[in-house]
């Protein structure tokens, strides 16, 4: 991820004006001072200034049309959310210095949304640092479950096939012919990437990196993706968010299958009070109770409503 970023065209500006400049400078530290080295050092901090200037430009036209959209559809702006995306692990995301800026949040399609730009730094050695930014559009997830990445097939895949990404079968050919997905629990990708998530995914005029991890449904765009194709952007996402399987959530889910507080710190004097065994005894059966919790729900409730195979609930409304 950093490596392909030498070649961006805010860095690629940025290293042929720098390498201008100093050319120039040298020449002229050396006493070759011809017009022609004059010319090239000049060239260079121009180069340099403008692709500076251009990104202060753009990022004021990008808040402008945040904030528009924001106060059109009801939506919230906020200059600086980078907690939001704070826990999340792969590239570019891990990067020593991030920030997640002029972000809207909101309700869409039933789910909460964001959608900002997040700029990334990092030092590849002492005298190398390489940015880049990025249009990220969020889905929050009903529950945190394994980490999940879809792959557009194409140059980006390769890099992904060296991180681990394999080819797996799913049920839609034109789906694995166009996608590379990364998963560490394949079971929990097949649930995810139902049939009708597929057909979803599949269908999407624009593909871009989408990573599932935190409970957080996450789509990575180039930096120049604008604010109007959110509703695109976001479709993907919330295809999956929408027809994630009950079952999935109530096995897998983090938060669904948390133990909450143990019985030693909510009995009164338990802490206090001298070796009790039985507390102990407690606190390890409520710390078992979890990993139960899915089966129990699924198979010893006979009136519990069971998932369809599109991963909705016989109860639940027919999707649209």
């Amino acid at each position: 991820m950093w490596l392909a970023q030498l070649m961006s065209p805010r860095n690629f500006l940025r290293f042929l004006g720098a390498a201008l400049l100093t050319i120039g400078g040298v020449a002229l530290y050396v006493g070759f001072g011809t017009l022609f080295m004059v010319v090239v050092a000049v060239l260079g901090a121009v180069t340099v200034a403008g692709s500076f200037f251009a990104d202060s430009a753009l990022a004021s036209r990008r808040r402008r049309e945040a904030q528009a959209f924001a106060a059109r559809h009801g939506w919230t702006f906020h200059e600086q959310s980078t907690g939001v995306l704070a826990s999340l692990s792969p590239p570019p995301f891990n990067a020593t210095d991030t920030r997640y800026v002029d972000v809207i949040k909101g309700r869409f399609g039933g789910f909460e949304c964001y959608d900002g730009t997040f700029e990334w730094r990092v030092r590849i050695d002492e005298n190398l640092t390489l940015s880049s930014r990025h249009r990220v559009a969020v889905v929050r997830l009903a529950d945190e479950l394994p980490r999940l990445m879809l792959i557009p097939e194409g140059l980006t895949s390769a890099i992904s096939k060296v991180l681990g990404g394999a080819d797996r079968d799913f049920e839609s050919a034109s789906f694995n012919r166009n996608w590379r997905v990364l998963c560490s629990d394949p079971r929990i990708a097949h649930d995810m990437l139902g049939p009708r998530v597929l057909e979803r995914l599949d269908a999407l005029a624009q593909r871009a990196p989408m990573l599932f991890e935190r409970g957080l449904a996450v789509r990575i765009d180039r930096e120049g993706e604008g604010i109007s194709s959110l509703a695109s952007r976001l479709g993907g996402l919330i295809a999956v968010a929408k027809f994630l399987p009950r079952h999935t959530v109530d096995d897998h889910g983090r938060f669904s299958n948390a133990p909450g507080p143990l019985p030693s710190t909510t009995t009164p004097g338990a802490l206090t009070g001298g070796y009790r065994p039985d507390i102990l005894t407690a606190d390890e059966r409520h710390l078992l109770r979890p990993k139960r919790r899915g089966f129990d729900r699924r198979f010893t409730s006979p009136d519990e409503s069971s998932p369809d195979d599109d991963g909705r609930l016989a109860s639940d409304p027919p999707a649209r």
